[in-house]
């Protein structure tokens, strides 16, 4: 009897553990998953899932149907993670519409073991919204070509352009405009622009006084009387108020206007003289502070001071050549020589220009002495020229600085719309993935140090030629910014060659900034202008590429002072 029941215990114990087991020993249930389906370009079909509780390599038989029971049968195999995905598959062949889409999984037998569905929609006829996005790049190009055509300012190309690339990224969603708003503000918001509008009122200041005349002066006094005197004393006074104002604009009408009667006085050509007042300015770029190199740092987070102080070189190295070439000029062209100056009239004039000199002193010197950085050097530049050309000269009353202050905010307005539109049109390529489809063409990330400076030099002479220089390095900088780092290249030298063919493309036809300029201080006509430009440009040009080969031109002097 008792071993009866216990039998009886064992048996039950047995049912109880095979109850409890039997899920555990079954197998998992068979599921197949439709995760996502895209269709590109109208028609290229993909689609992608996953399958549970089957052998890998097994196969999913997918079937697409449309309305008119057009089918299309694929099959997809299963990896070893359990997914399956069908990619790049054209299904023009099914009408226009709803498409019925099913996955299953079936046995040996041919029985369905699992099976999804879903739908999908299918559409070919035109979309112009689509179609832009097809031509991405060409679409903005144009509508700011276009724009720029009919005569409007070259920020609201910008805009415009900015303004379409997001329209069309978000497919026509109107509420994410904000982004283009977003842009612009973060484009002005970095501290270092602010030495800008200092540097443009400085600069304002000086042309309006007398600082300009005396260091004219003093240029004259020591080489008017060599050969082509004139003409180099041009080209150097460029150079020095280059050290005072760092604008290319502000130094053709600085230097130009008192300097071009006496060169006309002294028998050279209007070309001649239009010329090298005008590619004379693009030293004023190089030389610090140089606007175009505060824009540069900021875009490409480089040391300011470094590229004011690698700017030299190159300066320096062009002042010398035009003076060359200034001194050939002459003798060929018979010009007389002007009469020698005593050294009484050089002691007088060096006297003079002593409190202008004191720009370059104070910007330079302060910056390379680390007693301020770039923007306070911008600031006490301001506050250094009200005192000469207000309490020193007295030159300028109250109400001259009050009009050289509204001129300067002008500008300034003008100057900051652009960066920020820059700003935000640079965004808009870059989320676009422009740049690497552009760069990806030309296979720069196969090419060396030299063939990636060669691209950048060729794409900054070249867009400099038709756009305003400020929009070309805020646009193309960020562009060829991973490239530079990806081959080793110094930022710096990147930099100061960059500057120089921004410089060198706003004095080549035919819409560089600087030759309009001239056309509007001298009321002269366009071909006259930039008929005698030809030596100039090529003269920079070789500097650039001595640039290129010898980076030393410009590294040299940064080395020695921040090394």
């Amino acid at each position: 009897m008792v071993m009866s029941v216990h039998i009886r215990k064992i048996v039950l114990l047995i049912v109880f553990s095979c109850l409890l087991t039997s899920p555990l020993l079954a197998s998992d249930p068979v599921t197949v998953v439709i995760e996502e389906t895209v269709i590109e370009q109208k028609t290229t079909f993909f689609l992608y899932g996953y399958a549970e509780g089957v052998d890998r390599r097994q196969e999913v038989r997918i079937t697409l149907s449309d309305k008119d029971a057009k089918r299309i049968e694929l099959a997809a195999e299963i990896n070893k993670f359990g997914n399956w995905a069908v990619e790049a598959v054209d299904i023009g062949t099914l009408s226009d519409g709803t498409v019925s889409i099913t996955a299953m999984l079936k046995d040996d037998a041919g029985k369905t073991m699992a099976q999804a569905t879903t739908t999908t929609v299918l559409d070919t006829s035109f979309n112009f919204v689509a179609w832009l996005n097809q031509h991405f790049a060409a679409t903005i190009f144009l509508l700011m070509v276009v724009l720029l055509l009919l005569g409007f300012p070259m920020k609201i190309p910008l805009i415009a352009g900015a303004t379409l690339g997001v329209y069309l990224l978000y497919n026509g969603d109107l509420s994410q405009m904000q982004f283009v708003i977003q842009q612009m503000m973060a484009g002005i918001r970095p501290a270092a622009l602010i030495a800008v509008p200092m540097f443009i009122l400085s600069a304002d200041i000086m042309t309006r006084g007398k600082s300009a005349e005396k260091l004219i002066d003093l240029v004259m006094a020591f080489v008017r009387h060599i050969k082509g005197g004139l003409a180099v004393s041009t080209a150097g006074a460029c150079t020095v108020f280059g050290a005072v104002s760092g604008s290319t604009q502000a130094t053709v009408v600085a230097i130009g206007s008192p300097l071009r009667p006496r060169l006309q006085e002294g028998g050279y050509k209007d070309s001649f003289i239009l010329a090298l007042i005008v590619n004379s300015s693009d030293i004023a770029f190089l030389i610090p502070p140089s606007i175009g190199m505060i824009i540069y740092g900021i875009v490409a987070k480089t040391s300011i001071p470094e590229l004011f102080i690698a700017g030299i070189g190159p300066g320096l190295l062009i002042l010398f050549l035009f003076s060359i070439y200034s001194v050939i000029y002459a003798y060929i062209n018979k010009i007389p020589t002007e009469p020698k100056a005593s050294w009484h009239e050089r002691g007088t004039a060096l006297y003079r220009a002593l409190w202008p000199l004191g720009f370059p002193v104070i910007i330079i010197g302060g910056i390379f002495g680390g007693i301020f950085s770039p923007t306070e050097a911008a600031a006490v530049s301001v506050g250094y020229a009200i005192v000469l050309e207000g309490l020193v000269f007295k030159t300028m009353k109250l109400g001259d600085f009050y009009a050289t202050a509204q001129s300067t905010g002008l500008v300034t307005a003008v100057v900051f719309i652009l960066v920020g539109a820059g700003a935000a049109f640079a965004w808009v390529l870059s989320y676009a993935q422009v740049p690497q489809q552009l760069l990806g063409m030309i296979g720069i990330s196969e090419m060396g140090q030299y063939g990636v400076l060669f691209v950048i030099s060729v794409a900054f002479f070249v867009g400099c030629m038709f756009v305003d220089p400020i929009v070309v390095i805020l646009i193309l900088v960020p562009i060829f910014s991973p490239v530079v780092n990806n081959v080793g290249l110094d930022p710096v030298l990147v930099g100061t060659i960059i500057t120089l063919q921004v410089a060198i493309g706003s004095a080549t036809p035919p819409f560089g900034c600087d030759i309009f300029t001239a056309i509007a201080v001298f009321k002269r006509p366009y071909f006259e202008v930039v008929k005698g430009t030809p030596p100039f440009i090529f003269i920079l040009l070789s500097v650039a590429v001595a640039m290129i080969f010898f980076p030393e031109i410009s590294l040299f002097l940064r080395d020695v002072a921040f090394r």
